[in-house]
């Protein structure tokens, strides 16, 4: 499969997302960059090679979103940032599957998580008392999918206040649908935001603008 072009570039509003299967290897990946030098210092500190795939396919998919291949960097919590400052960006990486956002002026987090049902087996964890009951009691492994994903984009938005999805972050109940929005609350200030997802057999995708 070949990678993803400008035409597969979904906007929203004045976001801009893709979303892709890698299928390539990690030698067709480095050869296809016209500056992996760029990348290279970071690159060599990685040993796996599926987190080399990531580091890859996520670089790969900004490129084609700013149209310039251009070097990440994180902050002391791990949020990615332009040097430059031109765009707030988001990755994602689930198996083969890779998801960036990027907005000119408001923060953005999204995340992408390939089907699993060890999620029945966690769930308590991330979610509230409250959020259980309103949320199927664990018994909807979609919906539960849908909502770790959801406080997952809204910590990469709100960063360490966020880091207890428990008792931090709040989703108001929704039904499980392809596609939908979510309502959600950062308890600690009092703060609203409002998450969009999609349900695919091959992913769940949930982002936020914010």
């Amino acid at each position: 499969m070949s990678l993803p072009t400008t035409k597969n570039i979904v906007t929203i509003d004045d976001a801009k997302l893709l979303v892709w299967e890698i299928t390539q290897s990690i030698d067709e990946l480095v050869s296809g960059f016209e500056n992996f030098t760029l990348f290279a210092v970071d690159f060599e500190k990685i040993n796996s090679d599926k987190r080399k795939l990531e580091f890859l396919g996520t670089r790969w998919l900004l490129k084609i979103l700013l149209g310039k291949e251009t070097n990440v960097q994180y902050t002391a919590d791990g949020k990615p940032y332009l040097n430059n400052g031109s765009y707030h960006i988001s990755l994602s990486h689930s198996g083969n599957w890779m998801a960036v956002m990027i907005h000119p002026t408001k923060y953005v987090g999204i995340d992408i998580e390939c089907p699993t049902d060890k999620i029945q087996k966690v769930y308590k964890r991330f979610l509230s008392e409250t959020e259980q009951a309103e949320l199927s009691d664990g018994k909807d492994i979609k919906q539960l999918q849908i909502a770790w994903s959801a406080k997952e984009a809204l910590y990469k938005i709100i960063g360490k206040e966020a880091v207890d999805f428990a008792n931090q972050l709040r989703l108001l109940p929704f039904e499980v649908q392809k596609d939908g929005r979510i309502t959600a609350q950062h308890i600690t200030t009092n703060t609203v935001y409002q998450l969009t997802y999609t349900q695919t057999a091959a992913y769940t995708l949930v982002y936020c603008i914010a």
